[in-house]
């Protein structure tokens, strides 16, 4: 109880200092939303593969010497024996949906932005940026493909809020109905390219901006 009153009174307080009082704020520029640069940051983070359902992926996130977040692993296509599993080679990582107050669900509210921004350092692998918000179905999912230009080195990639298309379980809805941007839940990465191998993604901060795309950052692509 007192616990839940706690997080109440904490987010009355992160409402309040979130109010722009002029229209350069600097929150009006951008809105952190997720970081992996500490051993405390790890904590808001749940890290998952098709091992949880007996395959023969691996998965993990730790936090490198440089202070950043390593998204690494092997990816394995066998099946396992239980034949109700159809499907293997996947793993992610998301942040947790953070504990509820008076209020609800925390959640992020990117209607003021245009893009979502990540600084991270990958390989040559195929990777998606998942969002999931308060909406009606839990396994709705925005997916839109993670486009690096420069593997093996930092970089900042742009993808803008619009371009995320709905999915449903790894699916493509027929009905793409706009991502509800009032109410971000979560947020993460995952790798599903149906390659077996071994995987790594740095990641140092995830945010909303509405700062448009410079020479080094990633623009979206038509390529989903």
């Amino acid at each position: 109880m007192f616990g839940f009153l706690r997080r109440s009174i904490n987010a009355i307080g992160t409402e309040i200092a979130k109010v722009p009082k002029m229209d350069h704020s600097p929150w009006s520029r951008q809105l952190p939303m997720a970081s992996l640069k500490t051993q405390e940051d790890l904590k808001s983070w749940l890290v998952g593969c098709d091992k949880d359902i007996g395959g023969f992926s691996e998965a993990h996130l730790d936090i490198t010497k440089n202070d950043t977040g390593r998204f690494y692993g092997h990816l394995s296509l066998d099946l396992p024996e239980n034949e109700s599993v159809q499907r293997s080679g996947y793993a992610g990582i998301r942040t947790k949906t953070r504990p509820s107050t008076v209020f609800g669900t925390p959640v992020w509210d990117t209607s003021l932005f245009e893009y979502l921004s990540l600084k991270v350092k990958g390989d040559e692998r195929k990777y998606f940026v998942n969002l999931q918000t308060d909406g009606v179905l839990p396994t709705d999912l925005y997916q839109h493909r993670l486009f690096l230009k420069t593997p093996g080195e930092w970089e900042t990639v742009l993808i803008p809020f619009k371009d995320f298309i709905l999915t449903n379980q790894g699916f493509i809805q027929e009905d793409q109905i706009e991502i509800f941007r009032e109410k971000v839940k979560n947020v993460g990465v995952s790798i599903i390219d149906r390659t077996s191998g071994p995987f790594e993604l740095e990641i140092e901060s995830i945010s909303a901006v509405n700062t448009g795309p410079d020479p080094n950052a990633n623009q979206d692509d038509d390529d989903h």
